[in-house]
């Protein structure tokens, strides 16, 4: 049985209301017995009804004044009717209603501030409160997740746990990924690394993960004995439970004695992967079990009683990756259950766009810390995200803004990669549409009107021919990217012409035009795009022949882009997007 807390006004109003002969506090469930489907309506016991007083419950978890003919309406003169776009109490809870019946013949009528009756009720109903505020300290302390100080000590007192006392050592510990090793790797906390002899252990106080790409990743450890010494580098070398896809594990930086006990929140994550860790005989073990080896899946109950089918969404599973899964599903399986491993299925890349607002202030070298952390941020929510979850866009949003140094982030698209293109998502909904769907992050695309993307100019030919002039094609492409960097300064407004759509499509062959070569002079793109009529034949990578042009653009967050023959899918700006050039390379074909 859940408890609530009932406030003083919430007290006082009861007391006022039954000692002047109304009824106080008549609870009824929400939603009703047998409502479906709003508007709800709650038929009060006593009726006729003469007035509503107060309505009090529940929302979101907290005591909550539901505000007459704003959140509810007294209908008939016998019930409630809760309104649309009202504030509602939580499903599941009870609500407490004051109203009078208009058969009430009250007694006591003298209830103005300052009287006997409502000084005497005032008093009573301030202790009431005052037992409730402690009876709701006292039901909260018994659950890990509400529980604080010695009511925390004494729930996860009960697997054996105890809260780690100040003087023991601390310090970070680098876990490495295994070569040739793929996806997401989680280390939860209470991972135990050890030194050499395995004398003295460590915890890790957080669960962290290596996302994909993500070669290592440094996580907060403490000794659990305060006796022991600190450690110095490379000393905790060892970790006594293997996690698949870990090859080792070092200590930086020496570790050193840390003041302070070990914090609620500190103690509350050891103790949940605890229970997490010894759940054996359950879907949620199975699910565990699939998690610690770094690969999401769908996990169904099949029709037939005793089966269940587990479905990996990886790009590829090799036979010892099957294996090894199998090992760990059938460690954690109930008993007398068969688990069916299907085939592979690949998950959907999602391809995002992204436009960061930086402050102008900010260095450069700040502004590429904040895209490598957008990057970081945006892959780790898609590698934690559950199969078949329809994906945040509000909580992605939330994340990229939680990065210092962001103001404000719009997302620009959002496609999904498959064998037949990309297919635009509609993320107008406040979702990316991913259900039904396992999805991992394909290209992430950032653009930061302060941080302007790199185009590298690569030009090759053969020893026989005669070599391009990089001193004609530095100054051509720097013209070109600052005609390009002006042009899209501004953002086109939606249903823009496709003219003004197609100044800021970046084809091979428009690029080509602006590489003055050998036998072939540069055209600029001002020209071309002001041309009228028929617009200029484009260059292609056999009218350019014996040379090659290769265009590479870049930015921070990892993403990239070459363009080296005709038919390559044109580099679209972003709105508000500068680029700027990189290297301008003329070689000697190899």
């Amino acid at each position: 049985m859940s408890f609530r807390r009932h406030t003083y006004p919430e007290v006082l109003d009861s007391l006022l209301t039954d000692i002047t002969g109304g009824v106080a506090a008549e609870s009824q469930p929400f939603p009703p017995p047998g409502a479906s489907a709003p508007p709800f309506q709650h038929t009060l016991l006593k009726g006729p009804v003469s007035d509503v007083i107060s309505v009090y419950g529940a929302r979101d978890g907290q005591p909550h004044l539901f505000v007459k003919d704003k959140d509810y309406k007294l209908v008939n003169g016998r019930s409630i009717e809760w309104q649309k776009a009202a504030d509602q109490p939580d499903p599941g809870t009870l609500i407490y209603i004051n109203y009078y019946p208009k058969a009430s013949e009250p007694v006591l009528t003298d209830i103005e501030t300052g009287s006997v009756v409502r000084t005497l009720a005032e008093a009573v109903a301030l202790e009431i409160a005052s037992l409730s505020a402690q009876l709701d300290f006292v039901y909260q302390s018994a659950f890990i997740d509400t529980a604080t100080g010695v009511a925390l000590d004494n729930v996860v007192g009960l697997l054996g746990i105890l809260r780690v006392s100040g003087g023991s050592s601390s310090g970070e510990v680098e876990f490495t990924r295994a070569s040739g090793t793929t996806g997401v790797i989680t280390v939860p906390a209470g991972t135990r690394v050890s030194t050499g002899d395995g004398k003295v252990s460590y915890q890790t106080t957080e669960s962290d993960s290596l996302a994909v790409g993500q070669n290592t990743a440094r996580i907060a450890v403490r000794d659990l004995d305060p006796k022991n010494d600190p450690v110095p580098a490379g000393a905790l070398s060892l970790l006594p439970v293997p996690i698949a896809g870990i090859g080792s594990v070092s200590n930086p930086a020496p570790t050193a004695r840390l003041m302070r006990d070990e914090s609620d929140d500190e103690l509350r994550t050891r103790a949940k992967n605890f229970l997490h860790g010894s759940e054996r005989a359950t879907l949620g073990s199975i699910k565990a079990a699939l998690a610690a080896e770094g690969i999401a899946a769908d996990v169904d109950e099949a029709a037939t009683p005793g089966f269940v089918d587990i479905t990996p969404h990886v790009d590829a599973l090799s036979p010892e990756s099957r294996q090894r899964l199998v090992s760990a599903i059938d460690a954690v399986r109930p008993a007398g259950v068969i688990v069916r491993l299907k085939d592979a299925v690949p998950p959907v890349r999602i391809n995002l766009s992204l436009r960061l607002t930086t402050s102008t202030a900010m260095v450069q070298k700040d502004l590429k810390a904040v895209q490598r952390s957008v990057h970081d941020k945006v892959a780790g929510y898609f590698a934690a995200l559950p199969a078949k979850d329809t994906g945040s866009l509000n909580r992605l949003v939330g994340l990229v803004q939680s990065v210092s140094g962001v103001e404000d982030v719009k997302v620009l698209a959002a496609t999904r990669s498959s064998d037949g293109g990309e297919t635009s998502l509609d993320i107008s909904t406040g979702t990316l549409g991913l259900s039904g769907l396992t999805a991992t992050l394909g290209n992430l695309q950032i653009t930061d009107p302060n941080l302007p993307t790199l185009l590298d100019v690569v030009v090759t030919y053969p020893k026989a021919s005669a070599p391009p002039d990089q001193n004609l094609i530095q100054p051509a492409i720097t013209d070109a990217i600052a005609y390009l960097n002006n042009l899209n300064a501004t953002e086109l407004p939606p249903g823009a012409p496709a003219a003004e759509q197609n100044k800021r499509k970046l084809s091979y062959g428009k690029l080509l035009l602006v590489i003055p070569l050998p036998g072939k002079p540069a055209v600029t793109l001002p020209s071309f795009d002001s041309a009228t009529g028929t617009p200029p034949a484009l260059p292609t990578d056999a009218s350019i022949s014996p040379y090659k042009v290769q265009f590479v653009f870049s930015s921070e967050s990892g993403f990239s882009r070459i363009l080296s023959k005709t038919g390559d899918p044109d580099y679209v700006l972003s709105p508000q997007e500068r680029l700027s050039l990189g290297t301008v390379q003329v070689q000697v074909e190899s």
